[in-house]
């Protein structure tokens, strides 16, 4: 893996179809909700990033066999690889919020009416069309993959 990259991703509680969010203050002020993520350690795969981060910010323990990629890219604003992931967990947990998080679990529907980065807006499509893929595909239906 290279040393330096950047994890993020979303928790889906495929029931409900909601994903799990965060609010962090931005520095120009306006809060947006974005997705979980940190930094890569030079040892560590883009799935344990996500796993110890969503760990480290919620006290959630996720198992690596139901983290699922979406996709890599590099993102210019950061400057880094970036790897995009998704976990699919069967509780909807309450993440109590943190001094300068907030969390919240919100559906597709929702989620777009919420304030987001273009990044985030596009990583999160991107993620649902995955996610209605490995659905079809789990039902016998025919796509794209």
């Amino acid at each position: 893996m290279h040393k330096d990259f950047y994890a993020s991703g979303f928790l889906y509680h495929p029931t409900t179809k909601q994903i799990l969010l965060h609010q962090k203050p931005s520095q120009d002020g306006t809060p947006a909700w974005s997705l979980i993520g940190g930094i890569g350690l030079p040892s560590e795969t883009a799935e344990a990033v996500f796993k110890r981060v969503v760990y480290e910010l919620t006290r959630i323990k996720l198992n690596l066999k139901y983290i699922l990629p979406v996709y890599t890219y590099y993102n210019k604003d950061i400057d880094k690889n970036a790897f995009l992931s998704y976990a699919h967990v069967e509780v909807l947990h309450d993440v109590k919020n943190k001094t300068d998080l907030t969390f919240g679990w919100f559906t597709t529907k929702q989620v777009f009416k919420l304030p987001l980065t273009p990044q985030t807006r596009h990583d999160i499509t991107v993620a649902q069309r995955v996610i209605d893929s490995h659905m079809r595909k789990s039902l016998g239906q025919q796509t794209l993959e």
